[in-house]
């Protein structure tokens, strides 16, 4: 029997993108091959992990020297941005020429959705951010945001399926990212987050491990997001955390996909360069994170509360934060506000009960999906 070629482009800002293509790709029996392409985080990721990764250049908003989002520069930036699509329809166009998958499943990436029309391939698109969130003050930006969100929501369109790894409403995290937008609201799909299983007899081991005190609340703390911007806020955050080093057991995930996985201490904090372990969010009782979509769905999927610290000017992790706070699930904390507000929210976390409880009542929502087996179902609909 000829294995059936599934194509897995994948938006490469961060790497939640990536894990969840990888997740879903090696779910596939071997009825399946499959190859992917990437940029930046997203191919550094997927070729730590064995894949066969084209690389592509990166399109991506611009950023400050300290990490932050720059609305200005991206503006500026725009033909350029412009260019560079322009170039990966050419490239996209060539690859699946060659390559003739049977499928095309992209996480955020329209170029080969677009690609995939023209040459007559079937296309699944997930993704969690359909219109472009506009950073300015004024009345004009709600009528620039319908105005870029119909326009996208028709290129989208021109997949066979467009799949939201997400709760359907009123429960969706990312909802303010993807409501409203006529053009596309009858041919999307909520199908849960993509998640894996939980091992919780690794997760046993991984304590022993780490050596973890069992009377002591464990704190997981993933820093996330482009390279730019992780320096500044991890060593914010371990300043803070010095202070009550004692108190709980911390860990913290500096972010780099390339970096070493051996960890080590700072005083009694447990330091990854990169953490290996998937059970973190399992084995931990509170998670500080960026407010990526993908580590969201992990949290909630494990029943964990959150404290979010979005990237400045990263609409989408903004959006995602206030709705984790509005549902109760976690509280929403400014970068510049870590040195007054951190510990403070930490113990709001472990002190005020509705967090948990919130945050389980929506664990119990997530068994409901299984976005993964959505995926693989829909693969194999478009290909047998």
């Amino acid at each position: 029997m000829n294995q059936k070629n599934i194509y897995f482009p994948t938006f490469g800002s961060g790497i939640g993108h990536a894990n969840r293509n990888l997740l879903i790709a090696k779910s596939l029996n071997k009825n399946y091959k499959y190859f992917f392409s990437s940029f930046s985080d997203g191919y550094e990721f997927l070729t730590a992990n064995g894949m066969q990764c084209k690389k592509i250049p990166k399109i991506d908003v611009s950023w400050n020297k300290d990490g932050t989002v720059s609305t200005i520069k991206t503006v500026i930036s725009m033909p350029k941005l412009i260019s560079i699509f322009l170039y990966h329809l050419g490239y996209e166009f060539n690859l699946i020429s060659k390559q003739k998958p049977d499928l095309i499943f992209s996480d955020s990436r329209l170029s080969p959705i677009l690609c995939s029309k023209r040459l007559d391939v079937p296309s699944i698109v997930i993704l969690n951010q359909i219109k472009l969130l506009i950073r300015l003050q004024n009345k004009r930006r709600k009528k620039l945001e319908q105005i870029n969100a119909e326009l996208l929501g028709r290129l989208w369109n021109y997949a066979n399926e467009i799949l939201i790894p997400d709760l359907p409403p009123p429960n969706t995290i990312c909802i303010e990212n993807i409501e409203g937008v006529k053009s596309i609201k009858n041919n999307i799909e909520y199908i849960g987050f993509i998640s894996r299983e939980i091992d919780y007899k690794k997760t046993d081991r991984i304590k022993k491990e780490l050596k973890l005190v069992e009377n002591k609340p464990t704190i997981y703390i993933q820093i996330s997001g482009p390279e730019q911007s992780r320096p500044n806020i991890y060593n914010n955050i371990i300043k803070q955390m010095k202070s009550v080093q004692n108190k709980y057991n911390i860990i913290i995930s500096k972010g780099n996909p390339n970096g070493n996985t051996e960890p080590k201490k700072i005083n009694e904090i447990i330091v990854f360069e990169w953490c290996p372990f998937k059970e973190m969010f399992q084995l931990s009782d509170c998670m500080i994170t960026r407010g990526g979509h993908s580590t969201i769905g992990n949290s909630i999927t494990c029943g964990k509360p959150s404290i979010i610290i979005p990237i400045k000017n990263q609409t989408e992790q903004i959006q995602n934060a206030a709705k984790i706070e509005k549902l109760g699930l976690g509280i929403k904390l400014e970068e510049k506000n870590i040195h007054n507000s951190l510990l403070n929210s930490i113990n709001k976390i472990f002190n005020e009960n509705k967090f948990i409880s919130n945050v389980e009542k929506f664990q119990n929502l997530t068994r409901e999906y299984n976005g993964i087996e959505t995926c693989k179902k829909k693969i194999t609909k478009y290909v047998s």
